[in-house]
């Protein structure tokens, strides 16, 4: 892989049409082995509730199974809810597969509830109030460090087992409002661009650096910017892959999901309402979609817009084959054309800061 831009992928493990969650599943171990092979940073996965076309829900498992069937790629959580669960149970799970697999484990969390309300209701059923959500981050930082705040009620206590490093953290962010948190906690910041695709990513990352503090979770400032990818061979095949993704991210943030990711040939038969072309169009900017010379310009075009060296591609393409295909084509493409034909100029920032 080109040195001049790093490439990570997330993935929702898509449950493609005529297909089980335990085929996404097993296509999703295989994409990840196959972007260790072509020299990726890292793989994380994502946790959706109540969506059937997206099988991946507990990220600590499916973390668990990637790390044990790769060797080298940094295997995270793209990302943990953390208003859902106990700060201590998630320190513990990510403590866990650290001692595991040491040196290769990211701990991506968020505040999104990754659920309709009713959904989200049974997932926090059994709780008498909310935590706010900066005391549930410092409860977690502290359980990971052994070092609370000062007025903390779960002073000295700390998430085991114990390792030799830390699991790294990553604050996931789509609006800005955390990217100031994230720097003066010292931690990596993520900005979804595959949710937000104004300025407020841009000017966010800006913020972080401005703002950082070293700690001992980094030395340096880390920013991530991830985003929708469709590549084809052709820029009929990519308009077809972009359709496919379009109509199910309309779908999915209905409230009447895909049961499955649209296939090609479901796509193509269905006939776009007025309503829908106007959602789709709203959506346009949350894709990067052509021929694999086009995206790797538009991901470095990405890239420098945030001052970043590391871009996360989500591949939502119905097939595995399509997906697979679509890391070997924008690989070859990084190494064909040099990084200065986006326009995109080297920073010195280091992805694993």
């Amino acid at each position: 892989m080109s040195n001049s831009m790093k490439l990570s992928i997330l993935d929702y493990s898509p449950v493609d049409e005529g297909l089980l969650a335990s085929d996404a599943l097993a296509a999703t171990v295989r994409l990840a082995q196959h972007a260790e092979n072509k020299g990726f940073s890292r793989y994380w996965v994502s946790e959706h509730h109540g969506m059937p076309a997206a099988a991946s829900n507990s990220p600590e498992i499916l973390m668990a199974r990637i790390a044990s069937a790769t060797k080298t790629i940094r295997v995270g959580s793209g990302a943990v809810l953390l208003p859902n669960y106990s700060s201590l149970k998630i320190a513990e799970n990510f403590q866990l597969l650290e001692a595991l697999f040491p040196n290769r484990v990211d701990l991506g969390f968020g505040r999104a509830p990754g659920a309709d309300q009713r959904t989200g209701a049974a997932l926090n059923d059994e709780k008498r109030g909310t935590i706010p959500y900066p005391q549930k981050v410092a409860d977690l930082l502290g359980f990971l460090t052994g070092r609370h705040m000062p007025d903390s009620r779960y002073t000295e206590m700390r998430a085991h087992p114990e390792t030799r490093e830390k699991p790294q953290p990553f604050v996931l962010g789509a609006s800005g409002s955390t990217a100031e948190f994230a720097a003066k906690e010292g931690l990596g910041f993520t900005f979804a661009h595959f949710i937000n695709p104004g300025s407020d990513g841009p000017q966010a990352a800006k913020a972080y650096r401005a703002a950082f503090e070293p700690t001992d979770f980094s030395a340096k400032p880390s920013v991530i910017v991830s985003i929708f990818v469709a590549v084809g061979d052709t820029e009929e095949e990519a308009m077809e892959f972009s359709d496919a993704f379009h109509l199910w991210l309309m779908y999915a943030e209905s409230g009447k999901p895909f049961n499955r990711v649209p296939s090609l040939a479901t796509t193509r038969a269905h006939l776009w309402t007025p309503n829908e072309r106007a959602v789709r169009e709203r959506n346009q900017g949350r894709l990067i979609s052509g021929t694999a010379p086009e995206v790797v310009e538009q991901l470095r075009d990405l890239a420098s817009a945030y001052g970043t060296e590391e871009v996360m591609i989500n591949l939502m393409m119905p097939g595995e084959s399509a997906r697979l295909s679509a890391i070997d084509t924008i690989i070859a493409a990084m190494n064909a054309a040099p990084a200065q034909s986006a326009g995109a100029e080297p920073t010195k920032e280091s992805a694993y800061a």
